[in-house]
């Protein structure tokens, strides 16, 4: 599991951990200890409410003044208060009242405690990257006063550290629920649920984040434009980055975050669009396939058939029957291939009956992947005009020229003599102009940052340019 990286000063305990501690006081507590301890092994005061109501009131101190004497006495004191109302059971009195008012987060005013003492421990056992234990401190002391926030706040930070993200959900689930209003910890669940890939109740999280801390709506709204990406709901994520860019028009991100993904939904098209070509292409080639190999097959009767004659005539002829031997090989070998081949055009019927109408749906996904394109580039360009060195603005710019130059390219490459004759060098020209409009944005790139990518495909262009060059092709300026 993804651990959360948490940058936490536990800021409550710096009067306890900086405090200065009376020795005299301390030699008090340590006897006080001392006598508590020995008192629960007697028969007689461990049968008395009142010794564990003692009991859970002195670790109750200890716990958030005297540390150094028992590391967990916070817990001590809980089972303390536990303990003094089991032994009255049968007759509950003021013992059993008081240990249940110390149990709920009550006697302030008798110096008890006890939240924030488990607090205490817990936070001091956090500092000691002793996380499983804190937390175990922090649960407790969530029912000891569970509207409290700190608590929870907490036990979730010992969580992710734990590396146990499904309880730090529950946990900073409580600390929302109580009224929690820090917006990094609304964002920072946000992220355990999106590791979790628990996207719903990561948009949950923000949508409560909108209202109850209003002022980091925006931060907001970015994050869930994250989420939503995650989800796959991109036209979802769209929507989000154009109310974004709305409320503040001169964040670069959010427009290039648009091109990006307008880019990305392109390039899904272009792979649907390939796997029909070669779905298309790949049954026409076996069918081409399987028809030379029958022809070939009859090649190899025939040559029987001429064997056979022959060797009437000659019947002891050693050659003659070196011959037919070869051919039956091959003729096997070529059998052998027909059937395979059967096999595979089967296969391509089945699949292209699949396909539909591949015809139309290549029209159609092309015409899709053009306008997510242009969208693509729109967006780009107008990152562009809020930051013009914007890097990778620029370079994935560029990279659509290059793209679009590729496909220019790929025209000709397919073209007969006749065809390049009549049209090859003009296309040859813009596909030459096109890759020069690249090259122009990734030069611009360079003088934000070097990256390898940019440095290959600057190098690239060098040798497609050498290829025109070699070719006496013009590069015709594009605008």
């Amino acid at each position: 599991m993804k651990k959360l990286l948490l940058a936490v000063t536990l800021c409550f305990l710096a009067t306890v951990a900086n405090a200065q501690i009376d020795e005299a006081l301390l030699k008090v507590k340590k006897k006080e200890k001392e006598n508590s301890d020995q008192a629960i092994l007697d028969a007689k005061k461990m049968a008395k409410s009142q010794t564990w109501l003692d009991r859970g009131k002195l670790y109750d101190e200890i716990a958030r003044s005297y540390v150094s004497l028992d590391s967990s006495a916070s817990m001590v004191a809980y089972d303390a208060f536990k303990k003094a109302i089991e032994v009255d059971a049968a007759k509950p009195g003021k013992v059993t009242k008081d240990a249940q008012k110390y149990l709920t987060g009550g006697g302030l005013e008798e110096n008890v405690n006890l939240h924030g003492a488990l607090v205490t421990n817990g936070a001091q056992k956090f500092q000691a990257k002793n996380y499983e234990n804190a937390l175990k401190f922090f649960v407790l002391a969530q029912e000891v006063k569970p509207q409290d926030t700190l608590a929870p706040l907490y036990g979730s930070y010992a969580a992710m550290q734990s590396q146990k993200n499904d309880i730090a959900a529950v946990q900073m689930e409580k600390y929302i629920a109580a009224g929690g209003k820090d917006p990094s910890n609304f964002t920072l669940l946000t992220q355990v649920y999106r590791m979790a890939k628990d996207n719903d109740n990561a948009l949950k999280v923000l949508e409560k984040g909108m209202t109850v801390v209003p002022m980091s709506k925006s931060a907001f709204k970015a994050e869930r434009v994250n989420v939503l990406i995650d989800a796959g709901r991109t036209e979802d994520a769209l929507a989000g980055l154009t109310e974004l860019m709305q409320l503040e028009p001169t964040t670069v991100q959010y427009a290039l975050n648009t091109g990006i993904l307008h880019d990305n939904a392109a390039s899904a098209f272009g792979t649907e669009i390939r796997k029909l070509k070669d779905a298309s292409k790949r049954g026409g080639n076996d069918e081409r396939k399987l028809k030379d190999a029958e022809e070939t097959d009859k090649v190899y009767a025939d040559e029987l058939k001429r064997i056979a004659d022959a060797t009437k005539k000659q019947p002891k002829n050693a050659d003659l029957k070196r011959q037919k031997a070869d051919t039956e090989t091959r003729q096997k070998e070529n059998k052998t291939t027909i059937a395979e081949l059967k096999v595979k055009v089967a296969k391509d019927k089945e699949e292209l009956a699949t396909l539909g109408d591949v015809t139309t749906k290549l029209a159609d996904l092309t015409v899709k992947r053009n306008e997510k394109l242009t969208l693509a580039k729109a967006a780009y360009n107008k990152a562009l005009t809020i930051d013009a060195k914007n890097y990778d603005a620029l370079f994935n710019v560029g990279v659509f020229y290059f793209n679009e130059a590729v496909e220019l390219k790929s025209q000709v490459d397919v073209m007969d003599m006749k065809e390049y004759s009549a049209k090859g060098k003009e296309i040859e020209s813009k596909a030459c102009g096109t890759f020069k409009k690249a090259q122009s944005y990734f030069l611009k790139a360079k003088e934000s940052k070097e990256e390898e990518m940019l440095t290959e495909n600057l190098k690239m262009l060098e040798n497609i340019f050498k290829e025109f060059e070699g070719k006496k092709v013009a590069c015709e300026e594009m605008k």
